[in-house]
């Protein structure tokens, strides 16, 4: 009897996941709708509490996608929140303090920052066996609450304030003004990533790889 090839095993494997993302997408919605039902006198069935699920939680849904791909190979890593806080930390100090420093050239170094530690992540572990648990230096670089105001950078400051009108979905205000709901940009950068992840997972070489990998390393 001939053993199935690894194609086919990625193939089930690969159908096996969608089967859990249905699962957990009926889920969420089951719940969001026992919240409508338990919470519907304090406006929770307004379009924009649905909607402020995804904007507080943008980052989160970015990080769950490249954990996606860590967790597909068997591994896993808890330093992402260390280095997360890092970055975010880096970019309050340096447009706090740092003359030099502008919304452009800040994103740049954290993106370059967390690409660097990526990689060497990367070759700890996967050359070194050594185990991918890591502690931040955000205390190293500051241990204040800081906070990034129009005074410390304008861009930046707009991006973070910028809303994506809806045009549906508006519900009156008690000043009897109508409201329509709204999203940020992280919203959008978030759902742009988990497409194009799922993409990749789903139809290239990498994607079918991954699960190869998390299905036998050898």
């Amino acid at each position: 009897m001939k053993k199935p090839s690894t194609a086919l095993k990625t193939r089930k494997q690969m159908n096996s996941n969608t089967t859990l993302l249905i699962i957990t997408i009926v889920l969420f919605f089951v719940l969001y709708a026992a919240g409508c039902v338990a919470y519907a006198s304090k406006g929770f069935t307004t379009v924009q509490t649905f909607l402020n699920v995804f904007r507080s939680n943008a980052g989160l849904i970015c990080v769950a996608c490249g954990m996606t791909c860590v967790m597909l190979t068997g591994g896993i890593d808890i330093s992402v929140g260390s280095l997360i806080a890092m970055d975010c930390m880096i970019i309050a100090y340096g447009l706090n303090n740092w003359g030099w420093a502008s919304a452009p050239t800040i994103i740049l170094l954290v993106l370059a920052i967390g690409i660097v530690f990526g990689l060497v992540q990367g070759f700890c572990v996967g050359y070194l066996e050594i185990q991918p648990f890591a502690r931040g230096m955000t205390a190293v670089i500051s241990t204040e609450q800081l906070s990034i105001t129009a005074e410390a950078d304008q861009t930046f400051y707009d991006m973070a304030n910028f809303r994506i009108y809806l045009p549906f979905g508006g519900t009156i205000n008690r000043a009897g003004k109508l409201i329509m709901p709204y999203v940020g940009i992280g919203v959008v950068i978030a759902l742009a990533v988990l497409v194009v992840i799922f993409l990749m997972l789903r139809y290239t070489k990498f994607g079918r790889a991954l699960y190869a990998v998390g299905g036998s390393e050898q």
